[in-house]
């Protein structure tokens, strides 16, 4: 043998045997079948040249040569496994910076919560918060990003968060403007808009069917929902607005009610990397229980209300 490449493993399981003082101890302690221990045990001997055991009775003890082996060998099994074990310790520490993007509106309604209770559980770990309306793409491995859209993204991990169902909304004041009416296509193609993207074309479905991608032009860009449902709030137009931030509270009524823009899918998207910091996942983790509780939650609304 010139090199130790495609031995350690077996030399640690002859360490193993001289240490628990007979095969079977060794094969349970390691949680190997003994026929797998004894074969391997063989191939080492054949492979150095060396008789390291011999057979007493019914167990297998170490030659005079095996014991010089394991006299040099040991110590150096302790620091491999010890090494290994300080490795893998490491790899379990939950520290390091962490970069989260997304919407405002997302934070304040279900991710504040998160982060407050990680950064309380886990003082190692730092976390810069960008809030913010437009689409993201993750810069490093520690990146999260919460995103409707996933153009561009082909390469990351995109992990679905909830489904925002969107209605139409105005103000009673603008809909007292517009003729006190506005239900059909011709209707929404003549309004005033107010938008959080600078898209022009805004898709229309009715029920699960896409009936028509209709033109407009904003009258007002803002990217941030909750800046949108204020302007249409005093009158500034109408908005698809997702129905989960429609409180009664708010000057708004729904119109169009045969039509809207579709549910949007909203999305979890980070790198894709063999190995993710600890820090990484267990904030990848709550996030995903945080909005499969609130799906369940208004779930249940949804059926209560029914």
């Amino acid at each position: 043998m010139n090199s130790i490449f495609g031995n350690v493993d077996d030399l640690y399981l002859f360490c193993s045997v001289v240490e628990q003082g007979s095969l079977l101890a060794a094969a349970k302690k390691l949680e190997l079948p003994v026929s797998t221990m004894s074969r391997r045990l063989s191939a080492l001997e054949a492979r150095l040249g060396l008789r390291l055991l011999e057979k007493k009775g019914r167990e297998l003890v170490a030659t005079e040569t095996g014991l010089q082996a394991f006299d040099q060998l040991s110590s150096a099994m302790a620091q491999i496994e010890s090494g290994i074990l300080q490795l893998n310790q490491q790899s379990q520490q939950v520290e390091g910076r962490i970069r989260l993007v997304m919407p405002s509106r997302f934070y304040n309604d279900l991710v504040d919560k998160v982060v407050e209770d990680y950064i309380k559980t886990y003082p190692k770990v730092t976390i810069d918060l960008l809030l913010s309306q437009v689409n993201s793409i993750p810069e490093t491995d520690r990146d999260l990003v919460v995103t409707f859209e996933l153009d561009g993204l082909d390469d990351m991990i995109a992990r679905p968060l909830f489904k925002a169902e969107h209605a139409f909304f105005v103000s009673p004041e603008y809909l007292a403007q517009a003729g006190g009416s506005i239900e059909s296509l011709e209707d929404l193609a003549k309004q005033d808009w107010v938008a959080s993207t600078h898209t022009t074309q805004v898709p229309i479905y009715q029920q699960d069917k896409l009936v028509d991608m209709l033109n407009c032009k904003p009258r007002l860009v803002v990217n941030d929902i909750t800046a949108v449902i204020k302007a249409v709030e005093n009158g500034l137009g109408i908005a698809s607005i997702p129905i989960r931030h429609v409180k009664p509270e708010l000057n708004l009524v729904q119109v169009a009610q045969s039509y809207s823009r579709g549910d949007r899918q909203a999305y979890l998207v980070y790198r894709q990397r063999n190995y993710q910091p600890k820090a990484l996942t267990l904030m990848i983790e709550a996030i995903l229980q945080a909005a499969e509780t609130q799906n369940h939650s208004s779930s249940l609304n949804t059926i209560h209300s029914a």
